[in-house]
């Protein structure tokens, strides 16, 4: 099974594009026949470090939206392959990065399974609901590299 973990706040605009195509996501896996199981949350905390380590996930997508200031940036959606922070014994926190939640699973629990964190670019954070123009353009043309990460999950998941 494959655990997403969408993460932001709805109510800040493009701040919700992570829960936007964590549901986008979770219907593709699901009507290809594969397990996926979708979490939203406002924050990385380490209490999440449980679903991650459960004995049926196979691969973890984290999604976020990525604040877009640099006029060069390609307003894509980035996908990168996560691992495991290096450190010595983790200090309790309440907000997280990908790679240190991965190392408080390995830590406690075990091997984390295999991790990408996916950003969705986002240029409106004020208060409010519903996506800028450009951050649904990016859900709605996801780049090759989001359906070849879709594919290799497929491969881990059989």
């Amino acid at each position: 099974m494959v655990l997403l973990i969408a993460y932001g706040n709805s109510l800040r605009r493009d701040d919700g594009a992570g829960f936007v195509l964590a549901e986008n996501l979770e219907r593709i896996f699901l009507q290809s026949g594969q397990a996926a199981v979708r979490l939203e949350v406002h924050q990385l905390t380490p209490e999440l470090s449980l679903d991650i380590s459960k004995e049926n996930i196979r691969a973890v997508i984290f999604l976020d939206t990525r604040a877009v200031t640099d006029p060069d940036d390609d307003f894509r959606i980035h996908v990168q392959k996560v691992a495991p922070a290096e450190i010595g014994s983790p200090s309790m926190g309440h907000h997280l990065d990908v790679s240190l939640l991965l190392a408080y699973t390995a830590y406690l629990f075990k091997k984390p399974p295999p991790a990408w964190l996916v950003t969705v670019p986002g240029v409106d954070f004020n208060h409010g609901e519903g996506l800028s123009q450009s951050t649904q353009w990016a859900i709605d043309n996801p780049p090759a590299k989001l359906n070849d990460l879709i594919d290799e999950i497929a491969k881990i998941q059989s």
